[in-house]
């Protein structure tokens, strides 16, 4: 009985997490595929994320009513485990959520290769320039995004989105060139 109840859980922790246990690494040891937060905080990536996510205080006061904002927003990030700017930016990102006590359920990363792509289809047709890329979701419409580096912070930055106000990602040209 013990090894039927043994094995029908492990059936479901395989079943029930999906891609995300079988994200691959290429020939660099970079992961590919959709991936979860918690593969990024193993080895060899824990180090990086740990710093990160230990160097970074969160902005509290611009966080307050972040939780309340997610409700029905789902969040595309698509990151590189070789990119610098991931390895700073997706560790802030999870902090922020965590601190709002948001859903992070609400979340899908996919981690690209070195040229930003990805053969498997997950980031066809999603105009890729940076990673990472914080893509932001209602009813399945794009708000906005956050591009590479956030303009003044990423929580600041994903209120602006949230909110519905102005805002234009780092990468955009500014709109009088």
């Amino acid at each position: 009985m013990k090894k039927i109840i043994s094995g029908l859980l492990s059936f479901i922790l395989v079943v029930g997490l999906g891609s995300n246990v079988l994200a691959k690494q290429d020939e660099n040891g970079d992961l590919l595929g959709v991936i979860s937060k918690e593969q990024l905080q193993m080895e060899p990536f824990a180090t990086w994320y740990n710093e990160s996510d230990q160097a970074y205080t969160v902005d509290e006061a611009a966080v307050a009513e972040l939780d309340a904002m997610l409700q029905g927003v789902n969040i595309k990030i698509v990151m590189g485990t070789w990119c610098h700017d991931s390895k700073r930016e997706v560790p802030r990102f999870y902090k922020i959520l965590s601190t709002a006590d948001a859903d992070q359920n609400m979340v899908e990363m996919i981690a690209v290769d070195r040229k930003k792509q990805l053969s498997t289809g997950e980031i066809d047709g999603l105009g890729l320039t940076n990673t990472p890329t914080f893509i932001f979701y209602r009813d399945g419409e794009e708000l906005n995004r956050i591009v590479e580096t956030p303009v003044e912070s990423l929580e600041k930055d994903m209120m602006k989105i949230l909110k519905g106000d102005a805002y234009r990602h780092s990468k955009l040209p500014a709109e009088d060139e």
